[in-house]
């Protein structure tokens, strides 16, 4: 449960980052979405790769 909450702000960080940082600087703000669902996929692969061990 830990982990995902962690996982959800992480996510959530990114997501308004890249937001910000891309609507001003190539005026497209939908790559923090992006980038977002990017960063969540690599979490859950992580999550995974972990209980592997």
């Amino acid at each position: 449960m830990g982990k995902a909450f962690i996982a959800s702000l992480v996510t959530l960080g990114v997501g308004v980052f890249g937001c910000a940082a891309f609507d001003g600087w190539a005026k497209t703000p939908e790559i923090g979405v992006v980038l977002a669902v990017a960063v969540m996929g690599g979490l859950i692969i992580m999550s995974i790769e972990d209980k592997k061990k």
